[in-house]
């Protein structure tokens, strides 16, 4: 069977078919079948080209001319609950997350690779051999912080009209009642261990709270606090409403 490493370096060859290399070079080195003489088996949605530089991977749509990635998902809290997550499986942390979504955390790494994001691990802390927490952070070049960063937008229709937030204009401080603050999140792409792509065991794709597991983390103040961020009635829609997300890299970010 192939493993996950395996697997992604499958759909970017798919996807250099048609696109240039370079926007689809893997911060990861493939790593071979777990046994060779087992013939390949699928590796999942294929990527397809369905207009001018617009590319469909499952539910996923890569724009390759803005960088851009939508998906959808669903709204999961929308009360005065306390979250750690904005988007996971069903299967991961839902009681903490913002919204939900069935799209595999693996196959949204795809498109970040796809589109020349680059992991950058600077907000995480190192860790020893079993995986505990030091006090220093990982490092990062200038250019992986540069091509890390990227806002997401979430949108959906209410009473036949379409309404459109910046993340963090629907999230609280549970204390001040203040909008978390505006600024670019930090795609790191979570890892492999044991051949096993860790996000999808995990099923976490954005954390509000530093988390290694997760694709992508919140830069900002308050990420390493449990008890701080509600969601914005205000702005929130109903739970269940399902929504679209757009991510945007940061050098497109015009608001």
């Amino acid at each position: 069977m192939l493993n996950k490493s395996t697997r992604m370096t499958l759909c970017l060859a798919a996807f250099t078919s048609t696109v240039p290399a370079a926007l689809a070079e893997p911060d990861v080195a493939p790593k071979p079948p777990t046994n060779q003489s087992e013939e390949a088996k699928p590796v999942g949605p294929s990527i397809k080209k369905i207009g001018d530089n617009i590319y469909q991977l499952g539910d996923i749509t890569i724009n390759k001319k803005t960088r851009e990635i939508e998906f959808p998902a669903i709204v999961n809290i929308n009360q005065d609950t306390l979250i750690e997550y904005i988007l996971v499986n069903p299967e991961g942390r839902s009681h903490e997350s913002l919204f939900v979504t069935d799209i595999r955390p693996s196959h949204l790494n795809i498109a970040f690779k796809l589109l020349g994001y680059k992991q950058s691990k600077e907000l995480l802390r190192k860790v020893n051999k079993d995986f505990q927490p030091l006090k220093d952070y990982e490092t990062a070049t200038p250019e992986q912080k540069k091509k890390s960063r990227f806002f997401f937008d979430v949108s959906w229709s209410e009473g036949g009209k379409k309404k459109s937030y910046r993340i963090n204009q629907l999230i609280k401080n549970a204390r001040t009642s203040q909008p978390l603050p505006a600024g670019a999140w930090v795609y790191h792409g979570s890892f492999f261990h044991q051949g096993k792509y860790i996000a999808d065991l995990q099923h976490d794709h954005f954390a509000l709270l530093t988390d290694r597991a997760a694709l992508g983390n919140y830069a900002g103040p308050g990420r390493e606090d449990d008890t701080l961020w509600l969601p914005q009635e205000k702005t929130m829609p109903e739970q269940g409403t399902k929504v679209t997300i757009t991510i945007t890299p940061q050098n497109l970010n015009k608001k």
